[in-house]
């Protein structure tokens, strides 16, 4: 039979999704629900032993069972509970940062016993998560103490080859050195930090105090450790194989200290032989070629020392990149003053690309290929051949004129930042040196003044420059091809104009002045007394004559007048009506507008189309009246002169001999693109029609 807490659950289960919803009672039932299915409030009824609790009176608890470990989050504390206590636990599952935890509704302490038991673990079993949020028990190398904040204390302890954080909610107790070196056994809650992504980003253990931890095997005492040269550590040694994880200890002269606690010595006679190139095969090398072995050292507090000084240091063994070091290091000693200082070893490019000078202190001479700021101070970038090479330099004020390509003699800590394998050789890939301060670094030549960037930017300017030449040689060719073509079109237009008014003083100074002289002669001839046919014909002939000089009037008037001056083509037929209207012949415009505005050549030859068809009914049509129209319909701007006549032959306007003016008003025609028509009208007369298409520009 079901309890009214299970019967609830079920129907709080229907209530959320619509079916029954099962009450999780293991710890690896909760420590196994997805987060998806977590955030859907799974019921929880559980009975577990707490083995730690985050803060005293509040914070989060942490519980196991037989099957594993999980977390309850009560927003009221009521009860006090404490290791070892047993309690019942109802609630709902919450996602949790990691796995899924509980969020307490109600807790019950049922009594009190033993802690839950630990599970003995190493470094992988917390790095996987295995044993997350339950009881650990592990065995390492204390490595060194730090206290983060008040009343609380952090032990770096090495499991193998491996160090973890054991986070104490404690501080540091009398004696503390106890711990340094010592084989350590220490129950605790295995945890870590977590990522967005609910991912173990780096393993830590919590413990409550410092009874956890116990002292399996003490550490070794400092002064009665054997002092190794640098270059013996990490080597093999059949005769001597020390106890793993432990600290050794050395002697050397200090190279270079540096604020984060780096230091850097050098073996006060042990020496390393550095081949001029990378050998293929073992060689015996010559002792010309060696070289003091040197080692970094990080100490565990950072302490001013100066170069020159000779240190005793004790620390764990490390391979720092490509050559052993030493870590979390203690002095045994206090540091002797400074006698002189170290010299740096001169070397090339092809010694540091060897590897043996890794920690040493160097000298060479290198080109500079880029310099620029980080946040740390300068970073140089060096022209190295095969082997990539940066020089730092510690944050400085400022620093000399450095350009790409100047000769600089650096003096620093060369350092193999990574290493590639061929086959069972080791084989540095990238280096780089540590300078001290801006006395590490001079320049001993500056760079060309032609640099490649310079090279480059002058070779644009000039293609610029040439190009710039080019476009404006061109611009000019156009400027003076238009004024010569202006200037043709203006000696044309003056000779045209100047022949035009020679031919007009020509006929004024003949034709006309003759054609005066025989008009005096026909009126003298009439006043005289003739017979009635004779007087008609005299008058006839007088009335002709009159004609042609007004014709000849108005011809050298045209040849007078400018043909670009006729811009107004309306108000030019309007000047000929005027000019040609008389008391026997009525002449009339009429104008549609909107007219547009034509070229002057354009409007010129159409005023004189329409004078020589005025001409024409003068001669030939014997008209009372004419008629000049001129309007715009259909895209065509249409021209007619209209007589009331006696009418056109069309054979006529194909041209006859002595006869010019249509084969003229054709040519205009033809001249301006233009269509011409004559016309014959009822119920007599003629219309010369003159069509010009004109586009929209």
């Amino acid at each position: 039979m079901k309890s009214g807490w299970q019967i609830l659950c079920i129907v709080w289960g229907l209530a959320l999704g619509g079916q029954a919803q099962d009450v999780l009672m293991r710890a690896a039932q909760v420590r196994a629900l997805p987060p998806d299915r977590a955030l859907q409030s799974v019921p929880v009824d559980l009975q577990a032993v707490v083995g730690f609790i985050e803060a005293p009176g509040g914070g989060t608890v942490f519980i196991q069972d037989e099957t594993g470990g999980t977390f309850f989050r009560a927003p009221d504390r009521t009860q006090p509970m404490k290791p070892g206590d047993r309690v019942h636990v109802k609630g709902t599952s919450m996602p949790g940062l990691y796995l899924t935890g509980i969020i307490a509704q109600s807790y019950e302490v049922l009594g009190s016993g033993n802690p839950p038991v630990p599970a003995p673990a190493g470094y992988e079993d917390l790095a996987t998560g295995r044993y997350h949020y339950q009881m650990v028990q592990v065995e390492g190398i204390g490595r060194r103490l730090s206290v983060p904040e008040e009343n609380h204390s952090v032990l770096h302890l090495a499991l193998g080859s491996r160090v973890v954080e054991v986070r104490v909610d404690a501080p540091l107790p009398d004696g503390m050195e106890a711990w340094v070196d010592a084989r350590l056994q220490i129950t605790a809650l295995a945890a870590g930090g977590i990522n967005d992504r609910r991912q173990l980003v780096f393993p830590y253990l919590r413990v409550s105090d410092w009874s956890e931890v116990k002292i399996l095997k003490p550490a070794p005492a400092v002064a009665n450790l054997e002092a190794l040269p640098a270059a013996r550590l990490l080597q093999f040694d059949p005769g001597r194989i020390p106890e793993f994880g432990h600290r050794v200890r050395t002697m050397g002269k200090v190279l270079a200290a540096f604020p984060d606690g780096q230091v850097f010595i050098r073996d006060l006679k042990a020496e390393v032989q550095v081949p001029s190139s990378p050998p293929i095969k073992p060689l015996v090398l010559p002792s010309e070629n060696a070289r003091p072995a040197a080692m970094a050292v990080r100490l565990a507090s950072p302490q001013l020392l100066k170069p020159g000084q000779l240190v005793d240091v004790a620390g764990f063994p490390n391979m720092d990149g490509f050559s052993a070091s030493l870590v979390d290091a203690v002095l045994v000693k206090e540091a002797t003053p400074v006698v002189h200082g170290m010299e740096p070893v001169q070397v090339t490019l092809k010694e540091i690309a060897s590897g043996t000078l890794d920690a040493n202190l160097v000298r060479l001479e290198v080109e500079l290929v880029d310099a620029y700021r980080t946040g740390a101070g300068w970073e140089l970038r060096l022209l190295s051949g095969a082997l990539p090479m940066r020089a730092l330099l510690p944050e400085a004020e400022d620093i000399q004129d450095l350009r790409p390509g100047s000769l600089l003699q650096l003096t620093g800590i060369c350092r193999i930042e990574s290493s590639t394998d061929q086959g069972f050789r080791s084989r540095p890939e990238r280096a780089m040196l540590m300078l001290r301060g801006v006395e590490d670094l001079v320049v001993l030549s500056a760079p060309s003044w032609w640099t490649v960037q310079r090279l480059v930017g002058l070779v644009g300017l000039l293609l610029a420059l040439v190009a710039g030449g080019l476009l404006w040689i061109t611009l000019l060719r156009r400027q003076v091809a238009k004024q010569g073509e202006a200037l043709r079109r203006r000696i044309a237009h003056e000779a045209a104009l100047e022949e035009r008014q020679r031919i007009a003083r020509e006929f004024h100074d003949t034709l006309e002045q003759e054609l005066a002289g025989l008009s005096l002669r026909l009126d003298a001839a009439v006043t005289r007394p003739l017979e009635e046919k004779a007087r008609r014909l005299m008058e006839t002939s007088r009335h002709l004559v009159s004609r042609i000089q007004t014709e000849a009037r108005n011809l050298v008037a045209d040849l007078r007048a400018d043909p670009e001056s006729v811009t107004d083509l309306s108000a030019a037929l309007q000047e000929l009506a005027d000019r040609t209207l008389s008391d026997l012949l009525q002449v009339t415009v009429q104008v549609e507008p909107p007219l547009p505005a034509l070229p002057v050549h354009v409007a010129h030859h159409l005023r004189m189309i329409a004078q020589e068809a005025v001409t024409n009914v003068l001669k030939h049509a014997h008209a009372t009246s004419i008629a000049l129209g001129l309007k715009m319909q259909e895209g065509l701007l249409c021209l007619t002169v209209s007589d009331d006549g006696l009418g056109l032959d069309q054979t006529s306007t194909q041209g006859q001999a002595g006869h010019f003016g249509c084969m003229g008003i054709r040519e205009r025609c033809l001249r301006i693109g233009a269509q011409v028509e004559w016309l014959n009208i009822l119920p007599h007369g003629t219309q010369v029609r003159v069509t010009l298409p004109l586009t929209s520009d």
